[in-house]
Parts: structure tokens; C-alpha cells; sequence
């Protein structure tokens, strides 16, 4: 029979592991998107770079020091923990500049260019993410308040000290709570806009104005549903998980470390499915080699294929 401690890795590693081919798909492929040459795909691609990081983590190093018992990983998991914590906290200031996008799309479209420029974009990104990693060595290395693994619940913890007691409290509940209500009243704000806009644009858009709308309504059903499985993993970890009996292990590891790989695993297949570009361009690149191993053995079918590429664009 599987021990415990082996099975909590088999379980982690497939949820991590479709997290980690989703969010580095998005965050590989979205500068070669046309609709996600903008602000928004820039902040996407900066969300997906944080979950990409964190699924990685948790598929192999995580996985595997459950499943293989690896003492010298557990040791320093730490390390691993501060990793996780950077990576968390870049994908949750993408959620939060990513609600701020839409609402300005949708409340404020005249001045949506200007204020979500590219040479804006990129300084909020790198903000955001010294926001991130600046912190965290400060709060959790300098400090030593330690993320670490334990064994008794396969989950990481914070050390039991005074001083982390206060970290953990303003650095991480009051910080992540207070993010979640600022996207909460952001996207209902967002939404109650969206009806009237509607509305405005059958009556008075034109055509190619209704279908970049429409792409605008489509990023926004994204980032609610996004922000929707946030808040779910972070009232399960800081709620419902400190209410669970410790005997409970499995309950425990399913509300929390089961909980925290899915909600970033869910970021890129949401993100995929909303955009269909991603699917048509790996299908598309998948094409382009059949083709030319094809075309290698029949000159004459390259031809025309090419004669037919030529007449879509």
C-alpha cells in the first residue's frame, strides 16, 4: 500500500503538471496573438509567468520530495516556500491590474489607450513585480520568518514565532483579503457597466467597433471567472482550512495545497479557453510541419499549398 506522504505527491504532481504546460503555453505563445498585442495580453502574460513558475514548483520540486521522501529538500524547503510566495504574489497583482484594466475598457474607453499605453504597462508590470520579490526577502528571509514544508499535512506553513505572527497576519491574510475586495468591487462595477454598453453598441457601433466590443466583453468574462477561482482558493486557505480539525489531514491537504495548485493550474486552461488563438496557433504550427515534411516528397502539392496560404491573407 502507497504511504500517505507518496500519495500527496501523485496527487499534486498531474494538477501541477497540466498547470505548468497551460500557463508557460500562454506565456510563450501571447506575443504571437494579435488580439493580445495590448495591455491586456501583456498583464496576461505576466499573471501567466507567476503561475507558470508556481505549477513548476509544485510539479517538481513539490512532487517529488512527497513522493521520494527527500530529506535534503525538506531541509531547505524553505528556499522552495519563498519561491512559492514570490510567484503567488506576482499572479495576484496580475489579477488585481488585470480587473483595473477591464474597468477602465469598459468605464473609460477614450482614455483606455492612454492610460494603458504599452510604456505604462510594462512600468506597472515591473512594479508589480518588485512589489512581489522586494517584500519577501525583506518580510520572510531577513526576518527569518520561514514557509516551510511539513510533513504532518504535506502542506507549507509559517514558523510559530511572535514576529512572523504579525508578518503572516498584515503581510499575507489583511494583504490578500484586502486585494480580493478591491477585485470583488472593481469587476462587480465592471460587469453592472457592461448591460448598458450593450445596449449603446447595437443600436450606434459599427461593425468592426461591435466585434473589437465583443473582444472586450470576452477578456472581461476571463478576468471575473479568473478573479471568481481566486477568491475561492483564498477563502478555502485562510477560512476554512484554519477551522478544519487536525485530524483531519486529508480534508486539510485538499482545502489548501490541492487548493493553491488548482487556482493556478485553472488561470491558464481559463486563459486558453478564452482564447481560441492559442489552440488555432499550436494546431496551426503543427500543421505548417506536416506540411513541409509533405511537401518534401511531393513538389507539387507545396505549390499549391502555398498558392492557397496566399490567397487567405
Amino acid at each position: 500500500m502507497i504511504a500517505d506522504e507518496k500519495l500527496a505527491g501523485l496527487i499534486v504532481f498531474p494538477i501541477a503538471l497540466i498547470g505548468v504546460f497551460a500557463n508557460w503555453t500562454v506565456a510563450l505563445l501571447i506575443r504571437r496573438l494579435p488580439s493580445l498585442k495590448n495591455s491586456f495580453g501583456r498583464l496576461t502574460a505576466s499573471q501567466s509567468i507567476g503561475d507558470a513558475i508556481h505549477s513548476t514548483v509544485f510539479a517538481f520540486l513539490f512532487s517529488p520530495m512527497c513522493f521520494f521522501g527527500i530529506d535534503f529538500m525538506k531541509e531547505y524547503s524553505s528556499v522552495i516556500g519563498d519561491i512559492l510566495l514570490i510567484a503567488y504574489d506576482i499572479s495576484t497583482y496580475s489579477h488585481l491590474c488585470i480587473s483595473l484594466n477591464r474597468f477602465c475598457s469598459i468605464v473609460a474607453p477614450i482614455q483606455y489607450d492612454t492610460i494603458f499605453s504599452m510604456s505604462n504597462t510594462k512600468k506597472l508590470i515591473m512594479f508589480s513585480w518588485a512589489c512581489a520579490v522586494l517584500p519577501s526577502f525583506y518580510l520572510y528571509i531577513y526576518h527569518d520568518c520561514k514557509f516551510y514544508y511539513i510533513d504532518d499535512f504535506w502542506v507549507f506553513t509559517f514558523s510559530t514565532t511572535p514576529v512572523c505572527g504579525t508578518i503572516v497576519w498584515y503581510a499575507d491574510f489583511l494583504k490578500y483579503n484586502s486585494i480580493v475586495l478591491s477585485i470583488v468591487i472593481i469587476d462587480i462595477i465592471t460587469v453592472s457597466k457592461v448591460r448598458s454598453f450593450k445596449a449603446h453598441l447595437s443600436s450606434t457601433s459599427s461593425q468592426s467597433h461591435a466585434k473589437k466590443r465583443s473582444a472586450e466583453m470576452n477578456f472581461l468574462k476571463q478576468a471575473c471567472l479568473q478573479a471568481f477561482v481566486f477568491v475561492c482558493e483564498l477563502i478555502t486557505y485562510f477560512l476554512i482550512t484554519p477551522r478544519v480539525d487536525g485530524s483531519e489531514r486529508w480534508l486539510r491537504f485538499f482545502l489548501s495545497t490541492v487548493a493553491w495548485v488548482c487556482v493556478h493550474m485553472l488561470d491558464g486552461i481559463i486563459t486558453l479557453s478564452f482564447n481560441k488563438e492559442f489552440t488555432q496557433t499550436i494546431f496551426r504550427g503543427i500543421q505548417i510541419k506536416d506540411l513541409s515534411g509533405y511537401s518534401t516528397r511531393h513538389p507539387h502539392t507545396e505549390n499549391t499549398s502555398n498558392a492557397g496560404s496566399k490567397t487567405k491573407h
